[in-house]
């Protein structure tokens, strides 16, 4: 891989050295993003009763390259926001539109870089990501939001740490060819334990609502040069832009890795009986 990665280093040098003279002292401009649910489609349903109460608990996260204490993460939900759908609300064949503000994740002060800017040191690379969880509301007790508390007092700590200690604790490697290789390892290594660990903490769980699927997306904000090189490095290690197989990983659990960028994705999550279908954008 890693000469492969040189050989294309080669082509685009020319274009990173003007990408770096033509990049404004104070970096790009900054962006507030939005990672917000969309609508679940109900394909078939997962209560005995014919029909489902489908609504979205997310968690953010976001952590700079090199930065030691740039590691953060924070959940938002439907539930508390008290947003959540009547009962009986989607029998099979039903889609669901999320309200708006449903469950938005925002990344404020975000920033688009290009590889100048890495080159220049203008601004450090940060990776940004979200785990958005399909849930089947079963709670008896109508204000309870059990299911986002267990979420946000154990998994939301356990992320930041993985985050601090694999992307924020990482030293900022001199050359776009080593940079390049350490956000791909760290990637890959984030996904294998993030899945494996929401896997376990998913089955340990005794709570009223039903968690139908989880969608794991890292949202890379690079653009230009920079984008062409990750996508490349990305292709050979075999983190395409898209939909990941993970092996050993349940098909209620899906890893993407995309642009942070306006987009939309759509995760089909399969189970005894079920089916639904959650869609997601990005959008400024």
């Amino acid at each position: 891989m890693n000469r492969r990665l040189t050989a294309l280093g080669v082509l685009v040098v020319a274009g990173s050295l003007l990408a770096a003279a033509c990049t404004p002292p104070t970096g790009p401009a900054p962006t507030t993003w939005k990672v917000k649910p969309t609508s679940i489609q109900v394909v078939n349903t997962e209560d005995p009763d014919f029909s489902d109460e489908p609504y979205v608990i997310q968690i953010g996260f976001r952590s700079k390259v090199g930065v030691p204490g740039s590691a953060d993460a924070f959940i938002s939900s439907q539930c508390r926001n008290n947003l959540l759908p009547p009962n009986d609300a989607a029998p099979a064949g039903t889609t669901m539109t999320s309200p708006p503000g449903a469950a938005d994740i925002v990344f404020p002060n975000s920033q688009n870089l290009d590889i100048g800017d890495v080159l220049l040191n203008l601004a450090p690379l940060e990776i940004f990501g979200s785990l958005s969880f399909a849930v089947e509301r079963d709670s008896v007790f109508a204000n309870s939001c059990a299911m986002t508390d267990a979420l946000e007092s154990l998994l939301v700590p356990v992320m930041k740490d993985a985050l601090e200690l694999l992307i924020a604790n990482s030293a900022t490697p001199p050359t776009q060819q080593q940079l390049i290789d350490l956000i791909v390892s760290n990637l890959g290594n984030f996904i294998n334990a993030l899945g494996s660990l929401i896997a376990t903490f998913i089955e340990g769980l005794g709570n009223p609502d039903d968690i139908i699927g989880t969608a794991v997306q890292i949202h890379l904000p690079v653009q230009g040069t920079f984008k062409s090189l990750m996508d490349f490095g990305l292709a050979v290690a075999g983190l395409d832009n898209g939909q990941i197989p993970v092996a050993g990983l349940p098909d209620t659990l899906k890893i993407r890795i995309g642009q942070l960028l306006p987009s939309t994705a759509s995760f089909d999550f399969n189970g005894p009986g079920y089916e639904w279908i959650l869609n997601t954008a990005v959008t400024r």
